[in-house]
């Protein structure tokens, strides 16, 4: 049952946030929302940064399982390098307010190391195919491709929408 009670403050906690953003994203506002007492809220969540990392790291594990499909039995390179960029973006549409929360967040420094820790996961199981496409400097150029698929979600947040052009651009950029 707490797991259940964890999640539906989370849940709650992505609603508040679509109406009122990270600034407004109170534990106040989340129990409210949730229906539960004040209390509860401490039980699973050490205070608001843990609740924030909480609802990212969640975030993160729904991309974590989207790429992990779309890679699975792709061989290390272009084509798996675009269709783990192609998950990852298609998640960041469809969770669009933990995206943005995201986003905010990344000035926080009290959220900002696990935040980098989780980005700097997806360069490491990008590397490999940069090795195979004989790319000098894998990690490094991992670390770029991260940063080139993070603008590209931003713009898409901004569009609410697929950007064809931008996800085009990557795939000429890396070959594919």
């Amino acid at each position: 049952m707490p797991h259940a009670t964890a999640d539906a403050l989370l849940d709650a906690g992505v609603a508040v946030a679509e109406r009122h953003g990270l600034a407004g994203l109170s534990v106040n506002r989340v129990v409210a929302e949730a229906g539960v007492a004040k209390g509860t809220f401490y039980v699973h969540f050490a205070d608001r940064d843990a609740f924030v990392d909480a609802l990212h790291a969640r975030f993160h594990d729904a991309v974590d399982a989207a790429v992990g499909t779309a890679i699975a039995g792709v061989p290390p390179g272009a084509e798996q390098l675009l269709a783990g960029v192609n998950a990852y973006l298609d998640v960041c549409l469809r969770d669009r307010t933990v995206k943005a929360l995201a986003l905010e967040a990344r000035s926080d420094p009290a959220l900002s190391a696990a935040m980098a820790s989780r980005h700097d996961r997806f360069a490491a199981i990008a590397a490999p195919s940069f090795k195979a496409m004989g790319w000098p400097d894998a990690s490094a150029s991992a670390q770029l491709l991260s940063a080139m698929v993070s603008e590209i979600a931003v713009r898409e947040l901004d569009a609410g929408r697929r950007l064809p052009a931008q996800r085009r651009a990557l795939r000429r950029y890396l070959g594919g």
